[in-house]
């Protein structure tokens, strides 16, 4: 059984994790009665699911399969290997969630707090995905530090911006006269356009073993990515228990 095909099943199963975890932090109200518990659930499924995607890129470069596609030329990849590289680097705060954001800078744990979140839309009718909104401001930190510090060259910073359209979000703050550090995307529909582009290239390079492995492996081949160009934007008030 090839590397790849493990890696694949290990992304699949992050994948679900990190819709549990939101789910239980949601809908059945986890939030409200264990904030960290539920904050922490959903970190840690984030990150094994970045990991996961960084893993398949190494796997595919150690079989011999990196000429598929060039990662870091195509911002779809690009833009969850950047993400993951900032989380394990330590650099940009990690790129913090929503909720990770607001326990650090909240005036104060339990006041409501203004925030601007910015969706990519789905493309096929009916269709969503869950949401785990991340900090414009500390990606925008990540993609103007050095290239020696981050190893992203300059190419692919100016790609993952035009490719996420941050340069409307600075006037979606103002809108909502806010600073555009109030400003937060969603990484989910990331997560789908990544494996859109990658997973019908390597169909051939992975046999499934668990029911995840299958369901992902047909959903990446079919559904159709979400719509980075035309957002999706609501000001919300966000406020964790203390």
């Amino acid at each position: 059984m090839s590397n790849i095909t493990d890696v694949f099943e290990d992304l699949s199963h992050a994948l679900r994790v990190l819709l549990e975890a939101d789910a239980r932090a949601h809908r059945q109200g986890l939030l409200k009665l264990d904030r960290d518990e539920a904050v922490g659930n959903i970190e840690t499924a984030l990150a094994a699911v970045l990991n996961a995607f960084h893993s398949l890129y190494d796997a595919m470069k150690k079989e011999g399969q990196e000429g598929i596609i060039d990662w870091y030329k195509t911002p779809e990849l690009a833009t969850v290997l950047t993400l993951r590289n900032a989380r394990h680097h330590n650099q940009a705060k990690k790129i913090r969630t929503m909720y990770s954001y607001y326990i650090q800078e909240a005036e104060k744990i339990g006041r409501m707090e203004m925030y601007v979140l910015v969706d990519f839309p789905a493309t096929e009718d009916g269709a969503d995905t869950f949401d785990v909104y991340i900090s414009w401001a500390d990606l925008k930190t990540l993609l103007a530090l050095p290239t020696q510090t981050t190893r992203i060259r300059e190419p692919a910073a100016q790609a993952i911006r035009t490719y996420l359209g941050t340069a409307k979000f600075q006037g979606f703050a103002a809108h909502y006269e806010l600073e555009e550090e109030r400003v937060f995307f969603n990484v989910v529909p990331l997560f789908v356009n990544a494996a859109v582009k990658l997973i019908p290239l390597i169909k051939h390079l992975v046999s499934p073993r668990s029911m995840e492995g299958k369901t992902f492996l047909t959903l990446f081949q079919h559904v159709l990515p979400a719509d980075t160009a035309n957002h999706e934007v609501n000001c919300e008030p966000i406020a964790l228990m203390p």
